[in-house]
């Protein structure tokens, strides 16, 4: 049985370990966030008036006997507490006024504004504060299935491949790096690994707007999307996202070919980028995108020696009269194996190219 205790303490103290790196605010089994500003007004403004609000959940991290430090991480309530942390940053004005606004006597009634914490007795590395997250979201808020993947594997290569092509661990920062590389969820080569593959293009492409939208990407959904076209270029076609589960499952160390999957992705998207089509393009749809990108992987030696204006002209003009068969497969049943393979054979053939299906691990 898991042993806790209950306890509550200042709000200063409480951003003061988040700025020391003493509390983890955003471990990787966490969900994105998803609150907008007028959320976390409306939380703050829960505090400005006294009122309580849910615990905060945290694990104790282990202690580190030489430095007589200790790192813990937050379980539950990393959108209460961020959104604490951006207000003291002056990220967002509450009642007209942002923090620095306020006077002396309205910022000590803020900062001593006592937070519920609930201390769990285990370790930030033990397997069973991703079930307590879990069961803790089992609320209105639930996590989808794309959030409850991302929590369960939050340490898997494969998962952690997906991510870093989404942009979850940003832009390459030495010191950003440094604290990723803290959380007691992150394998502390992967980021070095990483790091040496450049895959803006990609990131462009799922982030950019044109294929997601922000709020589709606040709940992870293009991780899910990721998630199945790394899953689809490593073992072919498959129905909705069961393989993504599987191969999650099944990769213990390492992702296979990991280095030529995240090479050929970039020069996949490179090449996609490169036609420059409109953000009104039917191209821009997330089951055609997906097929693009899918074909591309796959024949991106034969593409990258193929006259781009030539193959813009070739999209432009399949776009222009869409066979009702394509427009059915790319609306409908989008993510079923059927669908899949029938929008990847046509535009194979509007694009001159083998429609054979060519799996790393195949």
């Amino acid at each position: 049985m898991i042993k806790y205790q209950v306890r509550s303490k200042d709000l200063i103290d409480m951003v003061n370990d988040v700025r020391s790196g003493r509390l983890i605010l955003s471990p990787y089994f966490q969900r994105n966030l998803v609150w907008r500003d007028i959320h976390k007004r409306d939380f703050i403004e829960t505090i400005f008036k006294g009122y309580p609000f849910p615990q905060i959940f945290v694990a104790r991290g282990e202690i580190n006997v030489e430095s007589m430090t200790s790192q813990s991480c937050v379980v539950d309530g990393q959108q209460r507490m961020n959104a604490i942390m951006e207000f003291i940053k002056d990220r967002y004005p509450v009642n007209g006024k942002k923090y620095s606004e306020m006077d002396q006597g309205e910022k000590e009634d803020f900062l001593k504004y006592q937070i519920p914490v609930i201390d769990l007795e285990m370790k930030a590395t033990d397997q069973s504060v991703i079930d307590v997250f879990q069961r803790l979201n089992r609320t209105f808020y639930s996590l989808s299935s794309i959030e409850k993947l991302s929590t369960e594997y939050s340490s898997v290569d494969f998962m952690l491949i997906a991510k870093y092509l989404c942009g979850f661990f940003g832009q390459l920062d030495e010191q950003a790096d440094i604290e990723l590389m803290q959380d007691p969820n992150m394998p502390p080569d992967f980021l070095p690994w990483a790091r040496q593959f450049d895959v803006s293009d990609y990131r462009n492409i799922v982030t950019g707007g044109n294929v997601f939208s922000g709020y589709e990407n606040s709940r992870m959904v293009h991780l899910m999307w990721t998630l199945n076209f790394l899953s689809t270029v490593r073992v072919g076609f498959f129905a909705r996202n069961d393989k993504s589960r599987e191969l999650l499952e099944a990769t213990s160390e390492a992702t296979p070919n990991r280095e030529l999957i995240l090479a050929n992705t970039q020069r996949a998207a490179t090449f996609v980028n490169s036609l420059e089509l409109p953000a009104s393009s039917i191209w821009w749809n997330k089951s055609n995108s997906f097929s693009l990108m899918i074909l591309a992987f796959w024949n991106i030696d034969l593409l990258e020696r193929k006259d781009r204006a030539a193959i813009r002209a070739a999209l432009d003009g399949f776009a222009e009269n869409i066979p009702e068969d394509y427009a059915l497969a790319a609306r409908e049943a989008v993510n079923n194996l059927r669908q899949r393979r029938f929008r990847h054979a046509k535009l194979a053939e509007v694009l001159g190219l083998d429609p054979i299906e060519r799996p790393l691990e195949g």
